[in-house]
Protein backbone atom coordinates (compact mmCIF):
# COMPACT_ATOMS: atom_id res chain seq x y z
CA UNK A 1 0.00 0.00 0.00
CA UNK A 2 1.47 3.20 -0.88
CA UNK A 3 0.62 6.53 1.21
CA UNK A 4 0.69 9.29 -1.40
CA UNK A 5 0.25 13.19 0.09
CA UNK A 6 -2.43 14.94 -1.83
CA UNK A 7 -1.97 18.84 -3.52
CA UNK A 8 -1.99 21.23 -2.34
CA UNK A 9 0.71 23.57 -0.96
CA UNK A 10 -0.38 26.11 1.13
CA UNK A 11 -3.17 25.89 3.25
CA UNK A 12 -5.62 23.00 4.19
CA UNK A 13 -5.84 20.60 1.16
CA UNK A 14 -9.57 20.18 -0.06
CA UNK A 15 -11.22 17.53 -2.40
CA UNK A 16 -10.63 19.64 -5.55
CA UNK A 17 -8.93 19.35 -9.05
CA UNK A 18 -6.32 16.18 -8.81
CA UNK A 19 -7.33 15.56 -4.86
CA UNK A 20 -11.00 14.56 -5.95
CA UNK A 21 -10.30 12.74 -9.19
CA UNK A 22 -8.35 10.06 -6.88
CA UNK A 23 -10.80 9.85 -4.07
CA UNK A 24 -13.99 9.73 -6.48
CA UNK A 25 -11.75 7.53 -9.74
CA UNK A 26 -14.03 4.48 -9.14
CA UNK A 27 -17.56 6.57 -8.94
CA UNK A 28 -16.29 8.65 -12.18
CA UNK A 29 -15.27 5.15 -14.08
CA UNK A 30 -11.47 6.20 -14.19
CA UNK A 31 -8.44 4.10 -13.86
CA UNK A 32 -6.03 4.96 -11.10
CA UNK A 33 -2.93 4.96 -12.48
CA UNK A 34 0.65 5.46 -10.51
CA UNK A 35 3.90 6.72 -11.51
CA UNK A 36 7.23 7.06 -9.86
CA UNK A 37 10.05 9.70 -10.20
CA UNK A 38 13.27 8.64 -11.23
CA UNK A 39 15.63 11.71 -11.60
CA UNK A 40 17.48 11.99 -14.97
CA UNK A 41 15.53 8.40 -15.59
CA UNK A 42 12.58 9.69 -16.45
CA UNK A 43 9.37 7.99 -14.51
CA UNK A 44 8.43 4.62 -13.92
CA UNK A 45 5.24 2.44 -14.16
CA UNK A 46 3.98 1.13 -11.09
CA UNK A 47 1.01 -0.14 -12.27
CA UNK A 48 -2.84 0.21 -11.69
CA UNK A 49 -4.26 0.79 -8.34
CA UNK A 50 -7.43 1.64 -6.15
CA UNK A 51 -8.04 4.18 -3.74
CA UNK A 52 -8.75 2.25 -0.46
CA UNK A 53 -9.25 5.19 1.64
CA UNK A 54 -7.85 8.48 2.91
CA UNK A 55 -6.98 10.37 6.00
CA UNK A 56 -7.01 14.17 7.07
CA UNK A 57 -3.12 14.44 9.00
CA UNK A 58 -1.36 17.55 10.20
CA UNK A 59 1.74 18.22 8.33
CA UNK A 60 3.18 21.86 7.15
CA UNK A 61 2.84 23.47 4.57
CA UNK A 62 5.12 25.22 1.83
CA UNK A 63 5.29 27.83 3.77
CA UNK A 64 6.25 26.14 7.37
CA UNK A 65 2.60 26.36 8.72
CA UNK A 66 0.59 23.41 9.86
CA UNK A 67 -2.17 22.72 8.10
CA UNK A 68 -4.93 19.76 7.42
CA UNK A 69 -2.77 17.26 4.99
CA UNK A 70 -4.96 14.86 2.52
CA UNK A 71 -3.38 11.23 2.90
CA UNK A 72 -4.55 8.68 0.31
CA UNK A 73 -4.14 4.84 0.78
CA UNK A 74 -3.49 3.55 -2.54
CA UNK A 75 -3.47 -0.69 -3.30
CA UNK A 76 -2.89 -2.02 -6.23
CA UNK A 77 -5.53 -3.39 -8.38
CA UNK A 78 -6.03 -7.08 -8.31
CA UNK A 79 -5.16 -7.16 -4.59
CA UNK A 80 -9.17 -7.63 -3.48
CA UNK A 81 -9.98 -10.33 -6.29
CA UNK A 82 -6.44 -12.40 -5.24
CA UNK A 83 -8.15 -12.85 -1.75
CA UNK A 84 -11.38 -13.58 -2.80
CA UNK A 85 -10.14 -16.66 -5.09
CA UNK A 86 -7.57 -17.59 -2.31
CA UNK A 87 -10.42 -18.47 -0.49
CA UNK A 88 -10.13 -15.57 2.21
CA UNK A 89 -13.58 -13.51 1.71
CA UNK A 90 -14.83 -11.41 3.75
CA UNK A 91 -18.03 -12.92 5.94
CA UNK A 92 -21.14 -12.98 3.45
CA UNK A 93 -23.35 -13.17 5.81
CA UNK A 94 -25.01 -9.23 5.31
CA UNK A 95 -24.95 -10.26 1.69
CA UNK A 96 -27.29 -12.92 1.85
CA UNK A 97 -30.00 -10.71 1.01
CA UNK A 98 -32.63 -10.52 -2.62
CA UNK A 99 -31.18 -9.29 -5.93
CA UNK A 100 -32.97 -5.73 -4.95
CA UNK A 101 -31.10 -5.71 -1.38
CA UNK A 102 -27.44 -6.71 -3.19
CA UNK A 103 -27.81 -4.17 -5.80
CA UNK A 104 -28.24 -1.43 -3.40
CA UNK A 105 -25.51 -2.15 -1.16
CA UNK A 106 -23.10 -2.50 -4.85
CA UNK A 107 -23.52 1.06 -5.75
CA UNK A 108 -23.70 2.01 -1.66
CA UNK A 109 -19.86 0.45 -1.74
CA UNK A 110 -18.93 1.63 -5.14
CA UNK A 111 -19.58 5.34 -4.68
CA UNK A 112 -18.10 5.62 -1.55
CA UNK A 113 -14.34 6.27 -0.57
CA UNK A 114 -14.24 5.79 3.31
CA UNK A 115 -12.08 8.32 5.42
CA UNK A 116 -9.95 5.10 6.90
CA UNK A 117 -6.29 3.96 7.00
CA UNK A 118 -3.81 0.73 6.85
CA UNK A 119 -6.05 -2.62 7.78
CA UNK A 120 -8.92 -0.90 8.08
CA UNK A 121 -8.56 0.56 4.17
CA UNK A 122 -7.84 -2.90 2.79
CA UNK A 123 -10.05 -4.33 4.74
CA UNK A 124 -12.82 -1.72 2.93
CA UNK A 125 -11.78 -2.32 0.15
CA UNK A 126 -12.29 -6.41 -0.18
CA UNK A 127 -15.60 -5.34 0.85
CA UNK A 128 -16.74 -3.18 -1.35
CA UNK A 129 -14.49 -5.69 -4.09
CA UNK A 130 -16.83 -8.22 -3.01
CA UNK A 131 -20.48 -6.92 -2.98
CA UNK A 132 -20.22 -5.43 -6.15
CA UNK A 133 -18.91 -9.33 -7.69
CA UNK A 134 -21.98 -11.44 -5.27
CA UNK A 135 -24.61 -8.94 -7.18
CA UNK A 136 -22.93 -9.32 -10.51
CA UNK A 137 -23.57 -13.08 -10.00
CA UNK A 138 -26.83 -12.63 -8.90
CA UNK A 139 -27.81 -10.74 -11.46
CA UNK A 140 -26.22 -12.68 -14.25
CA UNK A 141 -28.71 -16.23 -12.94
CA UNK A 142 -26.26 -18.47 -13.94
CA UNK A 143 -26.14 -16.80 -17.62
CA UNK A 144 -23.43 -15.37 -19.27
CA UNK A 145 -24.25 -12.32 -19.82
CA UNK A 146 -21.96 -11.34 -23.15
CA UNK A 147 -23.32 -14.78 -25.25
CA UNK A 148 -26.82 -15.88 -23.06
CA UNK A 149 -25.56 -19.19 -22.81
CA UNK A 150 -25.53 -21.32 -19.30
CA UNK A 151 -22.11 -20.98 -17.34
CA UNK A 152 -19.53 -23.70 -18.89
CA UNK A 153 -19.64 -25.52 -14.76
CA UNK A 154 -20.55 -25.46 -11.84
CA UNK A 155 -18.20 -24.36 -8.19
CA UNK A 156 -16.92 -26.74 -5.49
CA UNK A 157 -18.87 -24.06 -4.15
CA UNK A 158 -22.12 -25.05 -5.91
CA UNK A 159 -22.43 -21.88 -8.03
CA UNK A 160 -22.25 -21.27 -11.66
CA UNK A 161 -18.68 -20.32 -12.70
CA UNK A 162 -18.58 -16.98 -14.49
CA UNK A 163 -15.94 -14.16 -14.07
CA UNK A 164 -16.70 -10.48 -13.45
CA UNK A 165 -15.50 -8.33 -16.55
CA UNK A 166 -14.78 -4.00 -16.19
CA UNK A 167 -16.24 -2.99 -19.17
CA UNK A 168 -14.88 0.42 -18.51
CA UNK A 169 -11.24 -0.37 -17.02
CA UNK A 170 -7.84 -1.32 -18.82
CA UNK A 171 -8.01 -4.66 -16.45
CA UNK A 172 -10.13 -6.79 -14.66
CA UNK A 173 -7.96 -6.02 -11.36
CA UNK A 174 -10.50 -4.21 -9.31
CA UNK A 175 -14.03 -3.19 -8.40
CA UNK A 176 -15.83 -0.52 -10.37
CA UNK A 177 -19.27 0.82 -10.22
CA UNK A 178 -21.61 -2.52 -11.00
CA UNK A 179 -23.74 -0.86 -13.67
CA UNK A 180 -19.94 -1.39 -15.34
CA UNK A 181 -19.03 -4.78 -14.35
CA UNK A 182 -20.40 -8.16 -15.72
CA UNK A 183 -20.59 -12.06 -15.08
CA UNK A 184 -19.52 -13.80 -18.07
CA UNK A 185 -18.14 -16.83 -19.81
CA UNK A 186 -14.34 -17.62 -19.68
CA UNK A 187 -14.66 -17.69 -23.44
CA UNK A 188 -16.64 -14.56 -24.15
CA UNK A 189 -13.96 -12.87 -21.54
CA UNK A 190 -10.97 -13.72 -23.40
CA UNK A 191 -12.28 -13.06 -26.80
CA UNK A 192 -13.45 -8.96 -25.16
CA UNK A 193 -9.47 -9.29 -24.53
CA UNK A 194 -7.97 -10.80 -27.05
CA UNK A 195 -9.95 -11.21 -29.71
CA UNK A 196 -10.11 -9.53 -32.92
CA UNK A 197 -13.15 -8.53 -32.45
CA UNK A 198 -13.23 -7.93 -29.15
CA UNK A 199 -13.69 -4.33 -28.49
CA UNK A 200 -16.77 -4.80 -30.74
CA UNK A 201 -18.12 -7.16 -28.18
CA UNK A 202 -16.99 -5.06 -25.47
CA UNK A 203 -19.28 -2.23 -26.77
CA UNK A 204 -22.41 -4.48 -27.26
CA UNK A 205 -21.98 -5.60 -23.95
CA UNK A 206 -21.69 -2.50 -22.62
CA UNK A 207 -25.15 -1.35 -24.23
CA UNK A 208 -27.05 -4.67 -22.66
CA UNK A 209 -25.92 -4.20 -18.81
CA UNK A 210 -27.14 -0.72 -19.70
CA UNK A 211 -30.52 -2.19 -20.29
CA UNK A 212 -30.30 -4.24 -17.34
CA UNK A 213 -29.71 -1.68 -14.82
CA UNK A 214 -31.82 1.07 -16.53
CA UNK A 215 -34.48 -2.02 -16.06
CA UNK A 216 -33.25 -2.10 -12.40
CA UNK A 217 -33.91 1.33 -11.48
CA UNK A 218 -30.33 3.14 -12.67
Amino acid sequence: MFRYFGEGQVGDMVFERGNRAIRDHLIDGKDLLVFQTRGREGVRFLGQFECAGYSIEAAPDREGNQRSAIIFELVPTGIAEKRIEEGQPLDKSELQVDLVGLRKRALEAARTTPQVTGTEARRSLYRRSEVVRRYVLARAAGVCESCNEPAPFVTMQGEPYLEPHHTRRLSDGGPDDPRCVAAVCPNCHREIHHGLHGSTKNEAFIATIGRKETASGA
